[in-house]
């Protein structure tokens, strides 16, 4: 009879465990469902997506200096940021504190029919009036400078990184992820596109990410060394000028605000590593410009 009692108990001891560990597995499953379970939220149908970028709201007074803006540039207000990024590549670090005064900056990279305007003729592998004019070098630039009369002068690597980032501390203006509204890059383009057929970022600035290259006047120096916390103008010297922002056929990490590139200002194309490990240049490579102004004292 003892031997029955003790069978029973231990019986009814598994079976309540077995209905504790089912009611549990039901509630784990209720609390935890599988990824394949939960519904798709796309980036797009996001309720925010529309309020990714804000503009800049400006002040009575700064609303005035944005009234005198010369033709085609916006006015960027100055201020302080943290430039560059302690997580990436080594020429992005150290991260520092870089304040920049007020400027003006144009709203779209320099086009080939300015360009040719100006220069009287056209080095760009893809050819449009509205099209960024690209295959142009630093010292090609520096032609168009001296042409424009006191128009034009190449941002400094902070103005442009101030500019792009429009006040954000993501990866790309518009956040952390790549979004095709608002850049032109290697998996939406093959070429060059019209100038301002993305949307803008915070300042009203266009294609600061993607479309072509961004020559900027420092020098390039492998990691930041801190000069100057205002205004700064990197390096008094050096072999290889900065350009910035990616270009169409760049990939999304290329993209990023605070990515460097560098190149011999005498170039028009970047020195490319074969498999074989012999050094070649790219035959086509889409670097131009835009062109700042430092408001009048």
């Amino acid at each position: 009879m003892r031997f029955y009692k003790t069978f029973i108990i231990i019986s009814l001891f598994f079976l309540l465990s077995a209905c504790a560990d089912k009611a549990e597995e039901q509630s784990g499953e209720d609390m935890h469902p599988s990824f394949s379970e939960l519904p798709e939220v796309s980036e797009e149908s996001s309720p925010l997506a529309g309020q990714r970028v804000v503009p800049v709201q400006l002040s009575p007074e700064d609303k005035a200096k944005a009234d005198k803006a010369p033709e085609g540039m916006v006015f960027i207000k100055g201020g302080c940021f943290i430039m560059g990024n302690d997580y990436t590549q080594e020429d992005e670090k150290p991260e520092h504190e870089v304040c920049v005064d007020d400027f003006y900056l144009d709203k779209y990279e320099v086009t080939q029919a300015r360009w040719e305007k100006v220069m009287g003729f056209n080095t760009s592998k893809f050819v449009g009036a509205n099209l960024p004019v690209e295959q142009v070098n630093f010292l090609d630039i520096q032609k168009f400078i001296k042409k424009s009369k006191g128009a034009c002068r190449l941002p400094t690597e902070a103005e442009w990184e101030y500019a792009a980032r429009g006040g954000s501390e993501t990866r790309y203006y518009w956040g952390n992820m790549v979004h095709e509204d608002y850049t032109w890059y290697e998996d939406n383009s093959e070429k060059t596109q019209p100038v301002g057929s993305k949307a803008p970022n915070q300042y009203g600035l266009y294609d600061m990410m993607g479309n072509v290259w961004e020559w900027v006047n420092d020098w390039y120096e492998p990691y930041y060394k801190i000069r100057s916390k205002n205004n700064p103008q990197g390096p008094e010297s050096g072999e290889s000028k900065v350009v910035r922002g990616g270009s169409f056929d760049s990939s999304a990490g290329a993209l990023r605000i605070t990515n460097r590139v560098w190149l011999h200002p005498k170039n028009k194309v970047f020195p490319k590593v074969t498999t074989y490990g012999q050094i070649m240049n790219e035959v086509f490579n889409y670097i131009g410009f835009r062109c700042a102004q430092s408001l009048p004292k």
